[in-house]
């Protein structure tokens, strides 16, 4: 028997010719995953390990962050309110996880489909619990009251959970086409890579396809005659269960009667896979706000080390999300007009030598009071701190500022020279007018 072109167009039959067939393969537009949540968590969050690496990274870092409630005081000045109800809610959302888990819902839903519901229940006009639910599984109409621009909520989990408005919020990240302007729905985060992210998957599906069929690349068998209808399809079924997949690689391909194999196929080296694999493996983690070095990628960094890649995770991306949630909540958990939520990174191990610098950069400073001070590190005030003094040249027990004699003196001499100045500015200026009279 002798084996035909098993792609060319044969006399008498119905199918298309074979230039079409082979452009509706290869030649036609790209088709990248659909930008829907399902679409997004199969084949960007669970289906790329690329962008799964750095949601774990982003996550984890939203995870090692302290909120707190702060307030300002008659001053002006922030103060830390200890054992707040709003963030006995936040470490305690609800029995069924806890503070870390409600975050990592939040960020990776917020990433995947550019919005986190949140549900807050009450109990005798305080809130007792939260939750944050899958985006797919809600449903709500768009209102006209900007105070409450959400109706008609209902969560589609288990059972059907219906939601008043005012204790309904939705996190969402900024959409331009957004209909509602701004009340509306989220856009993906991932959306902009999921492109980048669909390229590197099918790179590693070409690759495992090309090991699977032990580096024999695609082809065309051709022959000077041609075989009908029967032939061909016998023909062709016999070389897909003889010749492909993994469990015939190493079996030799027998051609007779003048038939020839060409490949059409392009190897490894041709297509330089490890560079173009690279290439998109950095352009993910850029899009991402990762550097390649977090994930372990360290000839694609752009930092001089791990530790100030860190860093940028934390400053560019960690904290300013984890802010942009701490704004959204401080209304919806019913804080006061003057206390709010924070962020505290006090304790983040790659930011403590910038921490220290700018300690001692404060310390050396003698042109602000010890309060104004501790302010900047974000620390409360105690009494007597509204002096300018050295560093080194005092102590604070229980909450106060105690200072040597000497340099107790000093101020007082200070002060009373300052008014002694005054005074004698004020009586220059008298006697500079009085030409004039």
């Amino acid at each position: 028997m002798k084996l035909s072109n098993i792609f060319e167009l044969k006399e008498g039959s119905k199918n298309k010719s074979v230039y079409s067939s082979i452009m509706s393969i290869s030649g036609r537009t790209p088709k990248y995953s659909e930008v829907n949540y399902n679409a997004i968590s199969k084949e960007g969050y669970m289906g790329n390990w690329i962008i799964f690496r750095c949601m774990q990274e982003i996550m984890k870092a939203c995870i090692q962050l302290n909120w707190r409630v702060m307030k300002y005081n008659s001053k002006g000045e922030p103060e830390e309110i200890k054992n707040h109800p709003a963030l006995q809610v936040i470490e305690t959302p609800n029995p069924v996880y806890g503070q870390s888990e409600l975050i990592k819902r939040a960020v990776a839903f917020y990433y995947i489909a550019g919005e986190a519901p949140f549900h807050k229940l009450i109990a005798n006009g305080k809130t007792k619990e939260i939750y944050v639910y899958r985006p797919d599984k809600m449903s709500f109409e768009n209102s006209t009251d900007v105070k409450k621009p959400y109706i008609d909520i209902f969560y589609h989990g288990g059972s059907l959970i219906p939601i008043e408005a005012e204790n309904f919020m939705m996190w969402k990240n900024f959409n331009p086409l957004d209909k509602y302007d701004g009340l509306g729905r989220g856009m993906s985060m991932l959306a902009p890579i999921l492109k980048n992210g669909d390229l590197l998957n099918s790179m590693v599906d070409w690759n495992i396809s090309l090991l699977q069929n032990g580096g024999s690349l695609s082809g065309v068998i051709s022959a000077k005659e041609v075989l009908g209808d029967a032939e061909f399809e016998r023909a062709q079924e016999n070389i897909k269960n003889k010749y492909q997949g993994k469990d015939e690689v190493g079996k030799f391909l027998l051609l007779d009667g003048g038939a020839t194999y060409t490949s059409t196929g392009v190897n490894p080296k041709e297509m330089d896979w490890k560079e173009g694999k690279d290439s998109t493996i950095k352009d993910v983690c850029y899009g991402m706000g990762v550097d390649p070095i977090i994930i372990g990628l360290n000839e694609s960094s752009s930092y001089n080390n791990k530790n100030e890649a860190e860093k940028g995770l934390y400053l560019k991306t960690a904290i300013p999300l984890m802010k942009e949630l701490a704004d959204e909540l401080t209304p919806f958990l019913g804080l006061k007009e003057n206390e709010y939520l924070d962020i505290d990174y006090s304790h983040v191990p790659c930011l403590q030598e910038d921490m220290r610098e700018m300690a001692d950069i404060l310390n050396k400073s003698n042109d602000i009071s010890i309060n104004e001070k501790r302010a900047k590190r974000g620390l409360e005030p105690v009494e007597g701190g509204d002096i300018i003094a050295p560093s080194g040249s005092f102590a604070i027990v229980d909450g106060k500022v105690y200072l040597p004699m000497g340099l107790v003196d000093i101020e007082e001499e200070q002060d009373h020279n300052s008014q002694t100045e005054n005074i004698n500015n004020e009586e220059d200026e008298k006697e500079d007018k009085s030409f004039m009279y």
